[in-house]
């Protein structure tokens, strides 16, 4: 017989999005759902609103992720920080 769960499990992707407070110009946010739920911008973890686009790879491995949706979504988990 599964076990109940104790925690709420909620779907959440990452995806470098432009943002002017990275040095690189884009930096990887989490967002609720998964990407084919998303349109043209949505809301991050951090509550701020970011326009949506596919990134390249480079992108991926030069962007930085942000701490503010990193640390809400390990809280959302709970881990400590």
């Amino acid at each position: 017989m599964p076990q109940p769960q104790t925690q709420t499990q909620q779907r959440y992707f990452w995806l470098p999005v432009p943002d002017e407070s990275s040095a690189y110009g884009l930096m990887r946010h989490a967002f609720a759902g998964t990407r084919l739920d998303t349109g043209t911008a949505d809301e991050a973890f951090c509550r701020n609103t970011f326009a949506l686009a596919n990134p390249s790879e480079m992108d991926w491995i030069h962007a930085k992720t942000c701490q503010n949706c990193n640390t809400l979504l390990k809280e959302m988990k709970g881990r400590p920080r």
